[in-house]
């Protein structure tokens, strides 16, 4: 956690940038306060702008009875965290607060609002000293008073741990070291500082020293002296060296790749999967019927021509038989689009708009008529 004290402030609202998001709760008169990334790019130390738009996103979702914090962040500014802590604890709606991935350092203080704190069997919580981000020049009195500073906003976040963990105020000091103490879920929960543990995947990718992804959000490591390996994902993720096997470097490719690369090969394990699929378990013979029912959906309006957008459908893209219906509609409109305007092509290459046309005045005038002669000849008029 830093404190940030030379940390940029906003200048008016528009230029908030909201690292919370406030979306509405799956179940009625709740909500979710999504926590993913950094807590605040600059710091709330003296700040009026950004707390006064966080406390107003809060007002605005009413009067709810539960509000779920979803967190998934390597941490940031303190004061930032400790203004978003005491704007929950104060709120009358019970607090489920639920770790997805990480909850480190400024994060750990948001958690400790919750009235529960899931934290996922996979997930990190981590505790470490209050750090200070300093830009000038400063003289021993100036850095004496900064010391004293980082002292008085570590026993402020030891108090909130308090509110939650059984340990003493000794125990949590000696946890908050430069290095940081680093749990897994499990341990986080023997430790106090959560009280469950949600059975639920964590996938960690680290890209480089300084950056590693949780469940798509991107983590800075550069606050971080030390990291567990362990913590870091499976073996050998964090060492950016190519997998092995015989000698040679495996290749790994997603599902989507794989069913691009080799689209038989998907298409027949699919099959088979859903062939024998277990009819004992309702729910999995439920699953097949419906897949099989999309499918013959799919082949009865299939019409000829299309049967390549159909394989599609089926298998490489699977869309409902609905809207493989409206596939070909769109189709058939851009073939005609295609074929009008082949034909106003065709005529316009033609030439025939060029060509003059020449009045014969309708026969009038003194052409002969050889045709009216014989017809006169044959049937002359009656007298």
């Amino acid at each position: 956690m830093t404190e940030g004290r030379q940390g940029r402030k906003p200048r008016n609202k528009s230029e908030v940038n909201r690292f919370w998001d406030f979306v509405g709760g799956s179940e009625e008169n709740t909500a979710e306060l999504l926590l993913y990334g950094e807590i605040s790019e600059y710091s709330w130390y003296g700040d009026e702008i950004t707390p006064a738009e966080f406390n107003s996103d809060l007002k605005a979702i009413g009067a709810v009875d539960e509000i779920t914090v979803r967190i998934n962040s390597g941490g940031g500014d303190v004061f930032a965290a400790v203004a978003i802590y005491t704007r929950l604890k104060e709120h009358k709606a019970r607090i489920s607060v639920k770790i997805d991935g990480w909850c480190a350092s400024a994060a750990t203080i948001i958690a400790m609002a919750g009235d529960s704190i899931e934290i996922s069997v996979g997930g990190v919580f981590m505790v470490h000293d209050p750090l200070a981000g300093l830009i000038g020049y400063y003289n021993t009195t100036d850095l004496a008073n900064i010391v004293k500073e980082l002292e008085t906003i570590k026993q402020s976040i030891v108090n909130c741990y308090m509110t939650v963990t059984d340990k003493s105020e000794e125990e949590i000091k000696s946890l908050m070291t430069d290095e940081g103490t680093w749990f897994t879920g499990q341990e986080a929960v023997d430790a106090g500082f959560c009280t469950d543990v949600m059975f639920t995947d964590v996938q960690t990718e680290v890209e480089n020293a300084e950056m590693v992804v949780v469940n798509s959000v991107s983590i800075g490591l550069e606050r971080f002296h030390t990291i567990p390996k362990g913590l870091l994902g499976c073996a050998g993720s964090h060492n950016n060296k190519p997998d092995l096997k015989n000698g040679k470097e495996e290749k790994k490719m997603t599902l989507e790749e794989f069913k691009k690369e080799y689209p038989d090969v998907a298409n027949a394990y699919k099959s088979e999967v859903l062939a024998g699929a277990g009819t004992d378990a309702a729910g999995s013979k439920a699953a097949v019927d419906a897949e099989r029912a999309r499918i013959k959906a799919i082949d009865e309006i299939t019409l000829p021509g299309f049967e390549e957008l159909a394989n599609k459908a089926k298998y490489e893209e699977p869309v409902s038989a609905e809207v493989f219906a409206m596939q070909i509609i769109a189709e058939q409109k851009q073939t005609g689009e295609t074929f009008l305007s082949d034909r106003k092509k065709d005529v316009e290459d033609s030439g025939v708009k060029d060509v003059n046309p020449i009045s014969n005045k309708g026969g009038a005038g003194g052409s002969e008529d050889p045709y009216g002669d014989i017809i006169d000849q044959l049937y002359p008029a009656a007298k």
